[in-house]
């Protein structure tokens, strides 16, 4: 075995991005509000497990790894499982083993057999879980409290899934029992009373110097402004998801000077539309809806910025909002903003995507999703997916819902090309003969000069000009086995690891064919 092999460092490493399996992880739409607990879906446990096995260097090492997260407590009370893995351990004392390896800890379900056995095994003079940091948490009956309370003295990171007789129970003793509380996350159907002050505002008031993170979602119900005025004053609150209802904003102006001073990702719920997350951010000083040289709104930590909502936006809201954003002082890394509305009574509109490109610091931009309803368009052009790819490098997500004007193949090329951590990419394209060459006779000869194929780039879906915008006068090409394989041959050299192309709209016959010719590209390269 190599030496650098027996240095503890290096292995712990090798090992970590062996059980992170990226090749599981996906993307899904709509994107979804973030969970404080990774899922164990993205583990690669059985590699783990055999690495275990391999030899006694590397034994302990891939143990702690494979040990580090366990979505039950089976593992722990089935004394056969372990047995290969630990052969000189008594079966009394294997359960006591796994448990001081434990850092996270995901609940799916309810499991009430379990916890006699786990109750047993619970040492009163020191947590039965030392290393535990992460638990998630989604039994609410009253018979897991007992449990329940065994595990919260060394939890910084928890998340609660509970219904109403579990919150009356639990909600009121975590201050004493969760003392090293960090980060909490509380969901479920009913979490919200009218008592004043509810339970769950009793509980954040108990944490004077504030959490660093926290997530209150809810089906039935949204996080009312009584609690986003307690949340306002934390100086360490980070990051903040909710559900947000036209009662979650304050009636009485705020007294604070700068409420959510080091807010740094915003992660919004909402059944309405951008207007109310707009009077939000208004309220809140959190974005400039007024002049750029107002020097009281810095807001220089935010990083991200999502509002999923159910409702229909206007394109004047959505050409405010963007010019909001270009207002404000702040490094945006992630914008994700979703409509899901599907009426389709309401009139066509269209805006802008121009004024986002004015913002003075774009530099640092990852993730940008703009997705407005099905009948309002985002105006775009060449020009604009050029002045993008020069001053967002780093992209490595940009999806505009299908809702855009045609951009050329040749404007693709450019992004993909320049931005080389580009991933995922959704626009409507033109696939006319000319689309591969500048239309726009812009003075724009050095764009091509250096730049190489994106070997990241594995997702790219596609789709005509959106209803209100008219297609392009010039009549499009009809699908032709040239037309085909010139787009093919265009998109592989473009990113030779795309192995096909997800398609919508008039021209789905061309593109399944180009899907067809890219997967066959890839795979014969890959071989």
């Amino acid at each position: 075995m190599h030496q650098c092999l027996c240095i503890s460092e290096i292995l712990e490493t090798i090992f970590y991005f062996v059980f992170i399996d990226g090749r599981r992880r996906r993307f899904f739409h709509p994107y979804p509000l973030p969970d404080f607990i990774p899922s164990p879906e993205t583990q690669d446990r059985r590699s783990i497990f055999r690495l275990a096995l391999t030899c006694r260097a590397f034994r302990d090492l891939a143990l702690n790894l494979l040990y580090s997260h366990l979505r039950n407590f089976w593992p722990l009370i089935l004394s056969s499982r372990p047995s290969q893995l630990h052969p000189n351990i008594p079966d009394t004392y294997r359960p006591l083993i796994l448990a001081s390896r434990i850092q996270i800890l995901s609940q799916p379900c309810q499991d009430d057999t379990a916890y006699p056995s786990f109750l047993a095994c619970a040492q009163k003079q020191s947590p039965l879980f030392p290393k535990l940091r992460s638990l998630a948490w989604r039994d609410s009956s009253l018979t897991c409290i007992p449990v329940l309370k065994h595990l919260l003295p060394t939890v910084e990171i928890l998340s609660l899934d509970i219904s109403s007789s579990f919150r009356k129970a639990i909600i009121p003793v975590l201050p004493t029992f969760a003392p090293r509380l960090k980060a909490l996350e509380i969901k479920g159907s009913l979490f919200m009373t009218d008592k004043n002050p509810s339970e769950i505002e009793s509980l954040l008031i108990s944490y004077p110097d504030g959490l660093a993170e926290l997530s209150l979602t809810c089906q039935l119900h949204y996080v009312p402004s009584t609690i986003l005025n307690v949340i306002a004053l934390w100086p360490s609150l980070r990051s903040l998801t909710l559900k947000l209802g036209i009662d979650s904003i304050p009636t009485l102006p705020l007294h604070i000077p700068q409420p959510f001073s080091a807010l740094t990702h915003l992660h919004i719920l909402c059944d309405d539309n951008l207007d109310l997350f707009m009077y939000f951010l208004r309220t809140f000083q959190i974005l400039n809806f007024g002049s750029s040289n107002n020097p009281s709104i810095t807001f220089s930590n935010l990083k991200t910025i999502q509002f999923n909502a159910e409702g229909h936006s206007s394109a004047n809201t959505w050409s405010q909002f963007l010019t909001s954003l270009a207002n404000t002082n702040t490094k945006l890394e992630h914008i994700f903003i979703t409509e899901r509305c599907g009426f389709q009574s309401i009139p066509p509109s269209s805006f802008e995507f121009r004024p986002l490109l004015a913002h003075p610091s774009l530099a640092r931009l990852s993730t940008l999703i703009l997705s407005p309803s099905r009948t309002t368009s985002i105006v775009l052009t060449d020009v604009d997916i050029l002045t993008l790819a020069r001053i967002c490098p780093h992209l490595h997500i940009l999806d505009l819902g299908l809702r855009n004007t045609l951009v050329s193949l040749y404007a693709l090329n450019i992004l993909v090309r320049r931005c080389r951590e580009l991933r995922e990419v959704s626009l409507c394209m033109d696939v006319r003969v000319d689309a591969v060459r500048n239309r726009d006779n812009e003075n724009v000869g050095n764009d091509k000069v250096g730049l190489q194929p994106n070997s990241r780039l594995i997702k790219l879906g596609v789709g005509e000009s959106p209803r209100p915008i008219a297609c392009p006068t010039v009549r499009p090409m009809p699908s032709s086995p040239e037309l085909t394989e010139s787009i093919s041959r265009f998109l592989h050299a473009m990113a030779p690891r795309l192995k096909g192309v997800t398609f919508h709209g008039i021209h789905g016959g061309l593109w399944r064919v180009v899907s067809d010719n890219l997967w066959t590209m890839a795979t014969d390269e890959d071989d």
